[in-house]
């Protein structure tokens, strides 16, 4: 399986874009609900698939609108992100710092209508811990799970106290599969040509590769197939951005996620139709390979960072749709344990987002490259627009960026380290990134994107900083649950991190959304995990 993490990747700072063929009406009326005997249907449309619908394989943003909804994790996030509600697990308890138990609930079914058995939640679970999955990672910490059939109970032992493990059965690692079958169909589970056998509300029809994915209610789901408002859900693969802007003009298309600038002229001018937004964890960023020359140097990575106008960059690229990312690299949302002492503490760190070139010219003379150097940035095609504009930035001040491009499928190598050079270094001196944290703790980007533990082949450290005192607060913050002690611990982490600048701060794009007005749908700060059809409502 592969062991990667998830990325954004399209035209918006690497945000996966949406598009569609579609007719040539031009009012912008919209169909409402569409009708397939009877059925209400909703047409959903992305440039992109998912690799497959096995969960091992759910690290884009397209598996939100596709594989999500057809399986059931332990736990939901609730609607604003902080904490998380029952799913398939009806109860659970906290017995003590090491010891987690979880009350599944009786009678679930699969969607081929057999029983879910523990031994099923047992495979699926330990198929995380044991096997290289994309999201291995958030189980670290633990030592080990069993379950007790009689009283559908499992119960998870850690190594080591984690503030967070109580987010994690929320997450897609833990989506329970039915152990027979994806034993028995091996590397096929999941693909078009293979099976998909969840407990979720809407079940897997059919998916032809590069054209149309249907789902539609799960008959057997424990929540109550008669609850869902939406029957059937056609998803469909095109093109570009442009063509679906036409297709929901045309009224074609009832849901549209990640749109972007470019086409939003065209929805603005729709009557029919809302457009929905909303901040989440996602920040976009210059990452700097901090083990390799120029960028070695925190002179040099100061200096670059003096010429870029980040604000620019943010109106230019993310547009309105999107806020300035300070230098923690955290999205304004993940500050909520104490947002007052956080916005104190950013206040008092350096701040090279500003574009200062005086300051960039300092702090080149004190570099090991006073009279500039040249280094290489890599960016996917789609991002080349922003690459050129933080390039005509950096040049002011004899600093030359040669732009690389990369296709998307082969920016996890890249990111995650599996092409390492003959020296053990990720191949790349700066990447325009992206990230997009587990839950809204800040953790989730700190641990993920800072944590020396987290620079080895596989993890997400993209800029492969190490700092001890960094690692040593990061890892004060999972042994203790009061969070006036892990705020903290994150803000001295943090001041430790950007004073060290391994990574420039772009912006934080919101997820934006085209909805007909006969439905209704409202986004979480947490939808990268908390999207589901369940909360599509039929206006009447």
């Amino acid at each position: 399986m592969k062991n990667y993490r998830k990325l954004l990747a399209g035209s918006l700072a690497l945000f996966l874009a949406v598009g569609i063929t579609g007719c040539s009406n031009t009012s912008g009326g919209g169909t409402g609900v569409a009708n397939e005997d009877g059925l209400v249907v909703l047409n959903v449309a992305s440039t992109g698939q998912p690799v497959s619908f096995d969960p091992a394989d759910a690290n884009l943003v397209v598996n939100e609108y596709t594989e999500y909804d057809c399986y059931d994790t332990l736990l939901d996030f609730n609607q604003d992100g902080t904490d998380v509600v029952p799913a398939l697990a009806e109860s659970w308890e906290q017995v003590d710092d090491l010891t987690y138990t979880y009350k599944i609930r009786e009678g679930v079914k699969f969607s081929d209508g057999s029983d879910l058995t523990m031994d099923d939640v047992l495979y699926s679970l330990n198929r995380v811990r044991e096997d290289a999955y994309g999201m291995s990672y958030l189980f670290e910490h633990v030592d080990s799970f069993e379950v007790d059939e009689k009283t559908r109970t499992l119960t998870v032992h850690l190594t080591q106290p984690d503030s967070t493990w109580k987010y994690v059965p929320a997450t897609t690692p833990c989506q329970i599969l039915k152990k027979s079958v994806v034993e028995a169909e091996g590397d096929a589970y999941g693909t078009n040509e293979g099976s998909v056998v969840g407990t979720g509300p809407y079940k897997f029809v059919s998916w032809a590769a590069d054209s149309q994915i249907v789902l539609e209610k799960n008959e057997y789901w424990w929540g109550g197939a008669d609850n869902l408002a939406i029957d059937k859900i056609n998803f469909y693969v095109m093109k570009d951005a442009s063509t679906i802007a036409l297709a929901v003009k045309s009224g074609t298309i009832d849901f549209a996620p990640g749109i972007t600038n470019d086409v939003l002229p065209t929805y603005e001018s729709l009557s029919n139709y809302n457009i929905i937004h909303d901040f989440e964890t996602s920040t976009a960023f210059v990452a700097l390979n901090t083990q390799v020359a120029p960028f070695d140097d925190v002179n040099a990575r100061k200096a670059l960072a003096y010429c870029i106008d980040s604000s620019l960059v943010q109106q230019s690229i993310g547009g309105e749709y999107s806020a300035k990312l300070d230098v923690t690299c955290l999205s304004d949302n993940m500050y909520y344990m104490d947002p007052d002492k956080w916005h104190t503490a950013v206040g008092e760190m350096e701040d090279y987002t500003v574009q200062d070139y005086d300051k960039a010219k300092e702090y080149l003379a004190k570099s090991k490259y006073p009279d500039g150097f040249e280094f290489d940035f890599y960016t996917l095609s789609a991002n080349v627009p922003e690459a050129e504009l933080i390039q005509s930035m950096v040049g002011e001040i004899g600093i030359k960026m040669n732009i690389k491009e990369i296709l998307s499928a082969d920016m996890f190598s890249y990111l995650y380290g599996f092409n390492e050079d003959e020296n053990g270094n990720r191949p790349y001196q700066a990447f325009g990134s992206s990230w997009v944290s587990d839950y809204l703790d800040p953790v989730g980007n700190l641990k993920t994107m800072f944590h020396s533990s987290n620079t080895v082949p596989g993890c997400a450290n993209q800029a492969m900083w190490k700092n001890a005192d960094f690692d040593a607060l990061i890892d004060k913050s999972y042994e203790t649950t009061d969070d006036s002690k892990r705020v903290e611990y994150f803000i001295e982490a943090s001041k430790i991190a950007a004073d060290d600048c391994a990574y420039i701060p772009l912006y934080v794009p919101e997820s934006v959304y085209a909805v007909s007005d006969k439905f209704t749908f409202t986004p979480s700060p947490q939808s990268f995990w908390n999207f589901s059809y369940t909360d599509f409502q039929v206006n009447k």
